[in-house]
């Protein structure tokens, strides 16, 4: 049962008590607005029995308001000053546990396995992390259930567009293959301190029970994306030209019309160009397809 909830810190008192600022180089930016840490916090959906992951604890002002709402609390801060502060912090809180280390290097079916439920994951992602983060939980294994970021508002946008809207990207693609993703609501640049430069946004994603598309193998899903958003003004036939000698008539074995630009082509469209892909054998079409997306 979670303790009694406490009021959730002001990081900027908290820096300031540890004589500590926010640290430009790690894109940190703390939220301070007590209401949009509950609005997130609540936005979630955890249960009283849930386990939440937290990327990036900070001080630990989301933690607090995840604290009161779940089972246990697992947050991970790659800030040398700043995980024993939020430690610290939590103290209080038996089920909470702060952890040193980067996310990128998290490995998540180990994390799955000690848990034992899927996760329910939370995080202010740094805005120049966001997509590699992202991509990271994306391609890696059924750890968790739901997630609930707070990014830039252009990037949510980006991610939330679903394939075949002028907003859509490569990673738009392969979010909604495996979640149903949607933007919450906007935050204000002066709930922050440092304010950042941009406007943000939450957006939840709920993970799929199985991908919304039969794409055949994941490897030749992510080449076509690549191929095609990495040049998204040009027509399919001449952005698909890297991945095998017959752009046209790959093109045409999965029903598609070779002067397309790739960004017009819906989800189910990129499902079949790549079950194309796949039944040509295009080994090469593969190589590098674990490299990172991006965001276009």
């Amino acid at each position: 049962m979670p303790p009694p909830h406490r009021p959730i810190p002001n990081p900027h008192q908290v820096l300031r008590a540890h004589d500590l600022r926010a640290k430009k180089a790690l894109g940190q930016n703390f939220l301070c607005d007590v209401s949009v840490v509950e609005r997130i916090a609540a936005s979630g959906g955890l249960s009283p029995q849930s386990v939440a992951f937290e990327i990036g604890a900070g001080v630990g002002t989301l933690t607090h308001a995840l604290a009161a709402r779940a089972a246990r609390v697992i947050a991970l801060e790659y800030d040398d000053d700043l995980a024993p502060i939020a430690r610290a912090e939590l103290a209080y809180a038996p089920h909470v546990e702060v952890r040193h280390g980067d996310v990128r290097a998290l490995d998540w079916a180990a994390l799955r396995a000690e848990v034992g439920a899927p996760l329910v994951v939370y995080g202010n992602l740094p805005y120049y992390l966001s997509s590699e983060i992202l991509l990271a939980l994306l391609e890696g294994n059924e750890a968790w259930s739901r997630a609930c970021f707070l990014v830039q508002l252009e990037f949510a946008q980006r991610v939330c567009a679903p394939p075949g809207d002028r907003a859509a990207g490569a990673i738009s693609a392969l979010t909604h293959l495996m979640t149903y993703p949607s933007v919450l609501f906007g935050v204000p640049a002066g709930a922050f301190s440092p304010a950042p430069k941009v406007e943000s946004a939450v957006m939840v994603l709920e993970r799929r029970a199985a991908p919304a598309e039969d794409v055949g193998d994941p490897r030749a899903f992510r080449a076509v994306v690549r191929a095609l958003f990495g040049h998204r003004r040009q027509m399919a036939r001449r952005a698909l030209r890297p991945l095998c000698e017959d752009p046209e008539g790959l093109l045409a074995a999965a029903g598609l019309s070779p002067t397309a630009r790739g960004e017009a082509f819906t989800l189910p469209e990129l499902a079949r160009l790549s079950r194309a892909l796949l039944a040509r054998r295009a080994g090469a079409a593969l190589e590098g397809a674990d490299e990172p997306l991006g965001v276009d």
